[in-house]
This record gives structure tokens, sequence and C-alpha cells, in this order.
């Protein structure tokens, strides 16, 4: 007879599996929004924090204690769930062809109003199978009406994910999978373990306002900070649920369903923390340089051989023991230590980890109450933010341990204007009017983003002298590096925000035979994945990573504030090259004055 540990065993290898060629055939061009969306579906933990929140805990001591801990569970789950769903929404309207108008602006208005729309109705329906329950005899129905709920709406999250395998079809793959999302929320609703309705819906009540407002006012340059945060959320919700299941059972729990818990918790509060930590980073209220101390690898790796050792004993020994929660206080710690050491260089790798952790989290909180779905999603989420992190280690030719314990781009400060002079060779500068006259007579440009263009919110100005340069029938493109920016594809999320079409972005494989043939590379921000020094010099930092060849091109054009090194903590070497000139200044204003001077020539 198979077991229903075996049952969830062979879903999660097969999730896993489907989740593995779905993901694969996502374009870089998506990879942001893949990851939100992953993250949205993963929401999902929200129908194990329902019935949490809405069980009978009359019997159990304290009782109260669970009800909180799953009232907040709802509400970071709704958040992570309408706030996903309606930020990817945002993204994906943004990308289209040449020619092709972007989807109409009413995202504002239709999102607020679904959101409300989507609350009343799960209140309306709360109240309706509440008093449905009153009547006895009436579970086999909707235990059906369950199961059926939850096997479409896995149909849906699969069927969504496979839209994201190209531009054309990627909104209408989101929506089903928002559509299942809510299936399978009113499925859970009819569960017979719900009992009280009243902190639910206020947890969706809160949940959506916070989410809503999140998807629907944070800028596109931002989407990194509020993926972390995202990760959090559902990490959290994970780990409350967990806690609260411990809480409620005690000492009563198999060793399989402990063991499950004891992944759970430990996953979910050093994904929450580790996530906190990540987004305080990139939203530049942390040092962006990793922040180390003496012996941190050892005391980091002691201190998850401590968690570990009382996660085992609590298997097999005690499993109603007060070690549970020390546990959990010691995984938020070990979080907090896994992150502070990884540099901002790093954190598209980073969060591509997060996402596959908190993944892992919901995935066990299904093997936990043995839910199919959770199980199914959370195989879904993992899978997609392992393969991105192993895409993001292969575009640095870094190993994930290198990331999370490396201290990439730990330097000592540095005088800003000593770099150059340390360095071998000249630095050319020029001024707006020269680098118009430059482009007067430029025939192919390629444009080259990075994070200093979403630093100075540049991307509108890029696609306004792209504009420009293609009503003079200059051929241009731009060049996309997999780790530029601080997520997987936030480059290109910027650019279509901006109206560039989608067929315009190219990435590094297809665009490095084409520089040669570039009159003029304008570099926006870009440094280390423009150094030639990844491909010349062995003693380099970054020697070995796969870098764009602008040094290739005719001449070069590089928008930047100083001549501070970029995260790697090394010179380019590329500002020493002789076809290259430096526009200093922040990248918005030049390009401003850029654009300004080229239309004067007219």
């Amino acid at each position: 007879m198979t077991t229903e540990l075996e049952v969830g065993l062979y879903i999660f290898m097969l999730a896993g599996f489907l989740g593995y060629h779905l993901i694969t055939r996502v374009p870089p061009l998506l990879h942001t929004p893949l990851m939100s969306a992953t993250n949205a579906i993963a929401a999902i933990s929200l129908v194990g924090s329902l019935v949490v929140c809405g069980s009978d805990y009359s019997q159990v001591r304290y009782g109260w204690v669970c009800t909180a801990l799953g009232f907040l569970a709802v509400t970071c789950s709704t958040t992570n769930a309408v706030g996903g769903f309606l930020i990817t929404d945002r993204m994906l309207r943004m990308f289209r062809k040449s020619g092709e108008k972007t989807a109409a602006n009413h995202s504002s208005v239709v999102g607020v109003s679904v959101v409300a729309a989507g609350i009343a109705v799960l209140v309306g329906l709360a109240i309706y199978i509440k008093k449905a329950h009153v009547v006895e005899g009436e579970h086999g129905a909707t235990d059906e009406l369950l199961k059926l709920s939850y096997i479409a709406s896995a149909a849906m999250f699969i069927i969504g994910l496979k839209g994201l395998s190209s531009p054309k079809w990627a909104r209408r793959g989101m929506l089903l999978a928002a559509g299942g999302m809510v299936l399978a929320i009113v499925g859970t609703l009819f569960q017979r373990e719900i009992v009280s309705y009243l902190w639910i819906v206020i947890g969706f009540i809160v949940g959506s306002a916070a989410g809503g407002s999140m998807g629907l006012r944070i800028p596109m340059t931002a989407v990194p900070q509020r993926t972390a945060l995202s990760h959090s959320l559902g990490a959290l919700s994970a780990c409350l649920v967990g806690v609260s299941e411990f809480f409620r059972y005690r000492g009563s729990l198999t060793g399989v369903t402990m063991t499950a818990l004891d992944f759970e918790v430990i996953v979910g509060a050093l994904t929450f923390t580790g996530s906190l930590i990540a987004a305080a980073k990139l939203q530049e209220l942390l040092p962006g340089r990793p922040i180390t101390y003496k012996f941190q690898n050892f005391s980091n790796m002691a201190l998850m051989l401590l968690i570990t050792v009382i996660a085992v004993y609590l298997v097999v020994a005690d499993r109603g023991s007060w070690l549970f929660y020390l546990m959990v206080l010691l995984s938020l710690v070990f979080g907090l230590l896994l992150v502070i050491p990884i540099g901002a260089a790093d954190m598209p790798t980073v969060i591509a980890l997060l996402n596959s952790y908190g993944g892992l989290a919901d995935a066990a909180m299904g093997f936990v109450l043995m839910n199919k779905i959770q199980i199914i999603t959370g195989s879904l989420d993992g899978t997609s933010g392992f393969l991105l992190a192993i895409l993001m280690c292969r575009a640095m030719n870094r190993s994930a341990f290198n990331v999370l314990f490396g201290a990439f781009g730990k330097v000592a400060p540095v005088d800003p204007n000593a770099a150059a002079s340390e360095a071998k060779g000249t630095v050319r500068s020029l001024t707006h009017e020269q680098a118009a006259v430059l482009f007067e007579t430029a025939t192919n440009v390629i444009i080259v983003p990075g994070y200093g263009m979403a630093v100075a919110q540049a991307q509108h100005a890029v696609a306004e002298l792209a504009n420009i340069l293609h009503e003079r029938k200059v051929d241009v493109k731009y060049a996309i590096h997999p780790v530029a920016g601080r997520m997987p594809g936030h480059m290109n999320v910027l650019l279509a925000e901006a109206n560039v079409p989608y067929e315009q972005l190219v990435e590094m494989e297809e665009i490095n035979p084409d520089f040669p043939q570039a009159d003029i590379v304008l570099v926006v921000g870009a440094n280390d994945v423009t150094n030639p020094a990844a491909k010349t010099n062995k003693s380099s930092p970054l020697y070995g990573m796969p870098i764009l060849e602008v040094d290739r091109a005719k001449s070069i054009i590089v928008l930047k504030r100083s001549m501070r090194p970029g995260f790697a903590g090394v010179d380019n070497e590329l500002y020493f090259n002789e076809k290259c000139m430096m526009l200093f200044g922040d990248a918005k204003e030049s390009m401003t004055k850029l654009i300004g001077e080229l239309k004067s020539l007219i």
C-alpha cells in the first residue's frame, strides 16, 4: 500500500522534473517576471495558512497563539500573492515588439478593482461556507470539491508557467496562474478543518491592501528589493505555520512529520532574515560591500551544525522539547549571518537562491500538512530559483559556494581619483558636444546598460536617444549581460518600461560577434561585465567570467560618475583602451545633455 508520504515524494520529484523543463524554456528576456511569478505562485502557502488560522483550538491550551500565528501567515501569504501577480502583470504588459502598442495603462484602476472584488467575493463565500458547515454530513461533497479545485489549480499553474516561454503568451499565462490561485483559495475555504473565518477575512483585507500597494506603486528600478521582500514574507509564512503546528501537537508528531517540520522552520526562518538583509542591501539601508569578520565561515558552519544537531534530537529523542524554539531562533540568526558577508554584486545569485529556499520551505509545509498543491508549487518554485542561481553563477564563472562564502568584492577603501594613476594607460574624456558629433556619423550603435543606469533611472533617456538614432536610420541594439543589474533579467524590464521593443534586447552570446562592426558602443553604468581583464588577466578576480566584448568595437563611450572600480574591486582595463572615451557625470543628466546636443545638430 502506497503511503501519503510516498505519494508526496513522487509528486515532489515529478513536479521538480516538470519545473526543470518549463523553466529552461523561459528566455532570459523574461527571467525577472519568471522570478516574480514563481514567487507569487509559491504564495499557495496561503492554503495551509488558512487551515491553521481557521481551525478549532478550543481543546488546545493557549490555542489563541495558533490562531494568531495563522493570521500572520495569512496576511503575509496574501500580500505575497496579490503583490506578486500585480507586479508581474505590470512587467509583462511592457514587453512589446516594434510597431506594437503597450497594453492600456489602466493597471492601477483595474488592479485595485480586481483586488477589491476578490476580497468581496471571498468574504461572501466565507459567510456562506460558515453557515453551510453547520449542517452535518455534508463533508463528502466538499472534500471532493477541494480535491478537484487543487487538481485544476495545479494544471493552471503549470500551463501559466509554460506561457512564460514567449512574451506573446506570458501575460495570458500569468492571468491563468492567478486564476489557479483564486481557485485553490476558494476550494480551501470549503475544508472541514476551517470553522472560523473572522481572522481569515481580516488577513485577506490587510494582505490585499499591502500587496496591492506594493504591486501597483513600486517602481521597476526597485523590483529586486521588492522580490527579496516577497521572499521574506513567503518564508515567514511557512515558518509561522510550522511553529503553530508544533505548538498545537507538541510531542504527538510522528518522526516523519517532525523531520518535515524541522526543515520547514529552519529554511523558512533563515530565508526570512536572509531576504530582509538582501532587501536592505539592495535599498542601500546596509552597505553593499561584504561585511566580514574573523572566523566568519567557521562560526557560520558551527551554527549550522548546532541547528542540525537540535533538529535530529527533536526527531529521534524528544519531539516536544523547548529546543525547537531555540532552533527557530538560531535559524533566524543564521539567515542574517549568511547574507551579510555577500556583496551587492552577487545579489542576482543570492535572490535566486533565496527564491529556491522559499520554494523548498513551502514544499516542506505541504509535507507537514499533507497538502499536495503546496508540494507541487513548492517544487516548481524551488526548481526555478535553483536553475536561475546556476545560470547566474555560470555567467560570473563562480560557484554557489564561492558566492555564499567568498565575500566577493571586499576591498579596502580607495581614493576614487587615485585609481587611474595606479593603472597602466591614459584615460581619455570627451564632452557632450564631442559625443554628439560622433553619434552624428555613426550607422551602427550598441548600447550596454548596467546597474548605473538603474540607479540613475536613465532608461527613458537611453530609449529616447535610441529613438532619435533610429529616426536617422542608425541600427541600434542593446547588449544584455545575464548579471547586469541586481536580479536576473532586470535590465530587460527597465528597458521594456521605457518602451524598447524586446527584439532589440540581445543576449551576450548573440551580441558579442556584432561588436567589431559597431561604430559606437555606449556603456551606461556597466562596469565589471565589460572588463577585458576577465579574458586576459589570470590574477584578476574576474578572470574566466564571460563578458560583453565591447573592446572590439571601433569606438567606445562610457557614461560613469568617476573612475571608482566596480563591485569586483578592480580597475576596468577598458577605460584605458585607446578607443575608449569617458563621459563623466550622472547617467541621466549626461544622456539628457547628449540628446540636446544631438538634436541641435539636425
